[in-house]
């Protein structure tokens, strides 16, 4: 806030160049927005004349403090009706403290949308939240002969969920289907007491690919490992995609063919309705199915049904503005020229995206170096679109048809899959292709990657990265410790690979990589 100036200087490509100076005043012309609970329940009490009345106040909404732009605490708001705020020529003024005209025309009604100004100390121009007041009368002060069922569809991150179908069943005969509005409420009023009652809510929403990416199979993976446990229930809720009652590899497979365009998303659509206030044991998530409908027996007056919408799979999040690299040897290809192209993710821990090939570009064939997947069904139009759920790489072997380098002929893009790279921690984050033109020299590291494939029927690859060329040990011990295989390797400065075959019974089996100070061991699995 306050009188700024920027420098801009231009030139053209003739040498010629001018410098101006613009001035500009910042002003904190608006007060920030209110941080607000979503939604607050209030119970109709005897108004007195044969009714009920209930009150609320703007502080009830607020969920932490606000400051403005000069540091200062935000302490001034104002409740109002939205229907009477969003009238034309409306103006909020400081010290309307609360609303004390709920009554039963409200209640027939189920909820209230009202919105919280906050004002600051300077002057600034009030901003609000908008929120929902869901009204009860557990007392039948509003006197009638019928009831009313409604609710709210959020996330739990109180996401609201406007467009889902809600269901309603009842033994008296009465079959209502309705969606929620763009608040995420819905109510069915009217409806006859002492009748028995069921909702169901329906969300026939297509897969969202920039949701549901690699860093959620990561996130899934580690629960599996127990390397990082899941620290949400609703984490279970979402994982269990087959719907088989367990969250195991199967689902993370089934979550990598939707996100590489493979499946159209999961059987029996992507989203889970689970009623709200359901307690899940963590320690045994999967004991009692989780409930998807609510049940109102011998309906008495007005009854609250809300529901958490759980999209599947997207276990982690939103993505993070740091961009992870992918690292490619940038070299110069001649036409007619076989070359393999490394792209290296041995610093993440796990990727996606679409790699497009230009015109001068002809794939041969590609792989996953790791633990992952690939979709090749766009591969005649040039793209290839990867996912890798670890640290890996993916390998394109490709014909040049073209001069030029690596960098001019190669890149990434969302167009089938969207591009992601996970950090180490887990964390969500952009992907680009770093390109060197000393790859080995400058990047290279030890690394030993998951044999593919994995579990093991025959043959099986293992791809190890060193750091400087030298003699490179490669074993494998059955789960007893003996030993069952040993490999000595010449190994090169940057990518290696063995093949193994006749490892041995099926079982559990470990492989450890052995090249002067460095030591790596993984599992594999042999069928």
């Amino acid at each position: 806030v306050g009188d700024h100036a920027i420098r801009v200087r231009a030139s053209d490509g003739c040498g010629n160049f001018d410098v101006q100076i613009i001035e500009f005043c910042v002003t904190a012309d608006k007060s920030p927005t209110p941080i607000c609970i979503q939604t607050l329940t209030v119970t109709l009490m005897n108004d007195g004349n044969g009714g009920g009345m209930a009150a609320i106040w703007a502080s009830d909404f607020i969920a932490s403090p606000i400051e403005d732009c000069f540091g200062n605490v935000v302490d001034k708001y104002s409740l109002y009706r939205s229907s009477e705020a969003g009238t034309a020529g409306f103006t909020p003024v400081a010290g309307v403290l609360g609303i004390d005209d709920i009554d039963c025309d409200d209640f027939d009604n189920g909820t209230v949308n009202v919105r919280v100004y906050a004002f600051d100390d300077n002057g600034s121009t009030p901003d609000y939240c908008e929120v929902i007041v869901e009204v009860q009368d557990n007392m039948g002060w509003c006197d009638g002969s019928t009831g009313n069922l409604s609710g709210l569809i959020a996330t739990q991150d109180n996401e609201v969920i406007a467009g889902v179908e809600i269901n309603l069943t009842s033994s008296a005969g009465m079959d209502e289907t309705t969606t929620t509005a763009a608040n995420g409420t819905y109510t069915f009023s009217g409806l006859p007491l002492d009748a028995d009652y069921t909702v169901q809510p329906v969300f026939d929403a297509a897969f969202n690919a920039q949701n549901v990416r690699a860093s959620d199979l990561v996130a899934g993976i580690g629960q599996i490992l127990g390397t990082a446990p899941f620290t949400s229930a609703y984490q279970f809720v979402a994982g269990d995609v087959t719907q088989d009652g367990s969250f195991d590899v199967f689902d993370i497979l089934a979550g990598q063919r939707a996100i590489l365009g493979l499946d159209n998303g999961f059987a029996g659509g992507n989203w889970f309705m689970v009623e709200a206030g359901t307690s899940i044991n963590m320690s045994n998530p999967y004991a009692v199915a989780f409930p998807e409908v609510f049940n109102a027996n011998d309906l008495q007056g007005s009854v609250t049904a809300d529901f958490v919408a759980v999209e599947k799979m997207n276990l982690t999040g939103a993505t993070g503005r740091t961009a992870q690299l992918l690292n490619v040897d940038d070299v110069q290809l001649e036409s007619g020229q076989l070359r393999t192209i490394i792209l290296d993710g041995a610093q993440m821990a796990g990727f996606q995206g679409t790699i497009e090939l230009a015109a001068g570009l002809e794939l041969i064939s590609a792989e996953i170096i790791g633990e992952g997947g690939l979709n090749l069904n766009h591969a005649g139009e040039g793209m290839v679109a990867v996912l890798v759920r670890e640290a890996g790489a993916v390998s394109l072997e490709v014909r040049a048809t073209t001069s030029g380098l690596v960098s001019e002929l190669i890149s990434l893009s969302d167009a089938v899959v969207v591009r992601e790279g996970v950090a180490l921690n887990g964390t969500s984050n952009g992907l680009e292709l770093a390109f060197n033109a000393d790859f080995a020299g400058a990047t290279a590291q030890n690394v030993l990657f998951q044999n593919t494939p994995n579990p093991v029927v025959d043959v099986t690859s293992v791809s190890f990265e060193l750091a400087t060329a030298g003699a490179a040990t490669l074993t494998v011990q059955d789960v007893a410790g003996r030993l069952v295989k040993t490999v000595e390797i010449d190994g090169v400065a940057g990518l290696n690979r063995v093949e193994l075959e006749n490892i041995g019974a099926a079982g559990v089996y470990s492989y450890t990589l052995t090249s002067g100070d460095f030591t790596a061991t993984k599992q594999m699995i042999v069928q």
